[in-house]
């Protein structure tokens, strides 16, 4: 899809007939972002269609094992036919979600099967399901859906990940422009909903991804490539893991060392903050201990699930231009941007909002 070897050799009567095809608002978008020059603005419109082919695998995974997961549940808490039980109908579905749950049924046919039924559901459906209106329906069933979330993380987290995946799956359902997007953040948080169900599925998901191949054939007008996250990147962040006591971190931070990166053990970040984050942390548990904290009793896990810094960074591939980086850190919320190596995942370095001018 949307890849040849050769080059298209436009002409003025080709250009009018595919921009009148494609539709002047559509094309308009990228037309933009081209600076006017057509042939450059059809090399995006072709650079986000490839970028929303390689997310179709992904996207297809996630979808799968997040409808799988929830129909555990459904099944251990309403028995096998849920869609047709009314604890689950009338006692637990929003007249939204069981007006969602009828469509599919009608769809799918008379008769039809609980698994035509999970079939024909969309992923608004499977998304809407993590709402705090369906919080008494998680409370003791989230682990059984995602065996592997950390001590601390609930359905808040599911949604936030489902949330973000939901939005950005109906972008390229609907042939919206994804090219600038933080598309490293995205594919992470594709694979850490998958990893929370199943580990080995995120690794294959992971392995057989070809989006950060995509990325790399980003084109630019001038035939130049473009600046690199991976050239602007403080290499000077402290490094720290969940078990890490604070005593220990507030021992390594100093004003060279901006951004605190919580790692995991394959040295991906789980989490990245500020000194700052660490000032209020100890703050607030001092107010509540009337001044005296034991800065050993106390880990990055604790300040991490105690302080929402959830929306606060975001990763981003090294490779990455210089210019996405900039959109990502002018976001009112984001403090820290936190490189990471494609292949590996791993953190190479960071950038810290109150640090930069831009």
């Amino acid at each position: 899809m949307a890849e040849s070897q050769v080059p298209y050799p436009y002409t003025q009567p080709q250009l009018q007939a595919i921009r009148a095809s494609i539709s002047e608002p559509r094309f308009a978008t990228y037309l933009s972002k081209g600076g006017n020059h057509e042939a450059y603005a059809l090399a995006l419109y072709l650079y986000n269609a490839r970028l929303a082919k390689a997310f179709l695998y992904p996207l297809n995974v996630v979808e799968v094992t997040l409808r799988n997961a929830v129909d555990e549940v459904l099944v251990a808490t309403f028995q096998q036919n849920w869609h047709q039980t009314e604890a689950f109908r009338s006692d637990t579905l929003t007249v939204e979600g069981l007006a969602t749950l009828n469509k599919a049924i009608q769809r799918a046919g008379p008769n039809a099967s609980r698994d035509q039924v999970i079939a024909t559901l969309t992923f608004d459906f499977w998304s809407n399901l993590f709402r705090s209106d369906y919080g008494s329906l998680w409370r003791t069933n989230v682990n059984r859906a995602f065996p592997h979330l950390r001590h601390g993380e609930s359905r808040q987290d599911i949604q936030n990940l489902v949330k973000a995946i939901n939005a950005f799956r109906n972008r390229v359902a609907h042939h919206e422009p994804v090219l600038d997007m933080n598309i490293t953040d995205i594919h992470g948080k594709i694979i850490r909903l998958t990893e929370l169900r199943c580990v080995e599925t995120a690794a294959w998901m992971r392995h057989y991804s070809t989006v950060g191949a995509v990325v790399r054939t980003r084109p630019r007008r001038d035939g130049t490539m473009a600046n690199s996250l991976s050239t602007k990147l403080d290499k000077n962040y402290v490094s720290a893991m969940p078990d890490t006591q604070l005593s220990d971190l507030v021992g390594a931070i100093d004003e060279k060392h901006a951004a605190i990166i919580c790692m995991d053990q394959n040295g991906r970040p789980m989490a990245a903050f500020t000194s700052l984050d660490v000032t209020r942390y100890i703050s607030a548990r001092a107010k509540e201990l009337d001044g005296l904290i034991a800065l050993t009793e106390h880990t990055v896990a604790d300040l991490i699930n105690n302080i929402a810094i959830d929306e606060r960074w975001v990763t981003m591939d090294e490779a990455e231009p210089v210019s996405l980086a900039v959109k990502e850190l002018q976001k009112p919320r984001i403090q820290v941007l936190v490189g990471i190596e494609r292949e590996s995942g791993k953190a190479t370095g960071a950038i810290v909002r109150a640090h930069r001018r831009y």
